[in-house]
């Protein structure tokens, strides 16, 4: 967990006035014209010193991927067969752990590693290889992590790359990630490359360097339900789907307890009472989820199993698993990398609205965006007739569509519906 520590250490002490900042100007840049857009973009280049190019930072520019399938990653899972079974049954096909790679790369760490990748491909379970970037990175370990990559790139298991954890919070630039992530493409240029970023003031700025732009925000601490900033995550996705230009977008979602980061003697942590602290419920979790699918991304990642489980080990099972398990069900039977139709929602910014189609139908998903319990009108484009059976987890109601409108009458605070479309 040492790793796992780290990261978090960094965001718990991330200055508040500066979050306040960012938080007021990327719900500007996410919803802004494209030329307040460019302006904002001229003036962070003015501020933050000479933009790097593709050229600058790297021999060609990342690969643009699409993913064949829907990887559902958790994060920090450890080598056992109790964790790998757990996360299995929640419908999770993508394996991590930080620090598996670590250094000095001696016989106990390639026994580790291999037992990692060996359990994963027992399971039938993928990869996502975490290479150490921090150390690696700062440390310029370039023939290091080129010993890691020559060995293990084609074992069944390996997924994918993980090559750094949040570098603009390390006042990392993409130039200085450009060798790693040259290297790793001459090795292995099947493999696509992934870096995460929190909510920081440059996090937009390595897309030369990554094949998959993973992004992290963990809305749900002291808040009582149904205050929880979700919208946070809605915002971030928005902008890291802007930002991708065509690379998988898999944000990294709550899946813990704030409360799991605070000190034994803390009294108080992220401005809370360390017992208001709390967990996704099940409507947080299924909006995390449905949103982010809603808005295009081409997967989903979980923070963490080792998280998860400290403060109460029956919220995994109990809670976020069926909702996994569903989701998992549900891009089963959609493509949601080729096959998702955003639909207008009129003036309406707090409404998800898309439409899917599968192998054996067509299905619909709507969003509240919203905090606020209300009815809801908003366009819609389906025949007249169109009958809508409510799939999964869906509360049971009837919408009324008319004159091209959908309407829902009492919506709950942050509610997900899932459609089959019928006649």
């Amino acid at each position: 967990m040492a790793r796992s520590h780290s990261r978090v250490e960094v965001k718990s002490t991330f200055d508040v006035v500066k979050f306040r900042f960012m938080n007021v100007t990327m719900k500007k840049y996410f919803y802004a014209p494209v030329t307040t857009v460019i302006v904002m973009l001229a003036l962070a280049l003015l501020t933050t010193g000479p933009s790097v190019s593709a050229q600058e930072t790297s021999g060609a520019p990342a690969q643009v991927y699409t993913l064949k399938n829907f990887p559902m990653v958790m994060y920090a899972t450890p080598a056992t067969d109790e964790a790998f079974g757990a996360v299995r049954d929640m419908g999770i096909d993508y394996v991590h752990l930080y620090g598996l790679t670590k250094g000095p790369l001696d016989d106990a760490a390639f026994a580790r590693i291999q037992h990692y990748l060996d359990l994963a491909q027992k399971y039938h379970l993928k990869v996502m290889l975490d290479m150490d970037g921090a150390r690696r990175v700062q440390g310029n370990q370039l023939d290091e992590m080129r010993t890691v990559v020559q060995r293990y790139k084609n074992h069944p298991a390996l997924g994918i790359w993980y090559l750094f954890d949040e570098p603009d919070n390390k006042k990392l630039k993409a130039k200085d990630l450009a060798p790693f992530y040259d290297m790793i493409k001459a090795e292995s240029p099947n493999i696509p490359i992934a870096v995460c970023h929190a909510w920081t003031t440059h996090w937009y700025a390595f897309n030369d360097v990554q094949d998959i732009l993973m992004q992290d925000i963990y809305p749900v601490s002291g808040l009582p339900f149904p205050e929880a900033k979700l919208n946070n995550q809605t915002r971030f996705t928005n902008g890291a789907m802007n930002q991708a230009k065509g690379r998988p977008v898999i944000p990294a979602l709550q899946f813990f307890n704030w409360r799991s980061m605070a000190k034994p003697e803390d009294k108080e942590y992220r401005k809370y009472p360390v017992e208001k602290l709390r967990y996704p419920n099940t409507q947080e979790m299924r909006y995390l989820c449905y949103s982010t699918i809603a808005q295009g991304v081409q997967g989903l990642a979980f923070y963490s199993y080792m998280r998860g489980v400290m403060i109460d080990p029956q919220w995994p099972t109990k809670v976020a698993a069926p909702v996994l398990r569903e989701v998992r069900e549900f891009t089963g039977l959609i493509n949601p990398v080729t096959n998702i139709e955003h639909l207008p929602t009129g003036e309406a910014t707090d409404v998800l609205l898309s439409r899917w189609k599968g192998q054996n139908g067509t299905y619909v998903i709507l969003v509240n965006a919203s905090s606020e319990a209300r009815s809801i009108t908003t366009p819609i484009d389906l025949p007249a007739g169109t009958k809508l059976q409510k799939w999964g987890q869906t509360r049971d109601v009837t919408p009324t569509m008319k004159d091209g409108n959908i309407t829902i009458d009492q919506v709950q605070p942050w509610e997900v519906f899932v459609w089959c479309v019928g006649k």
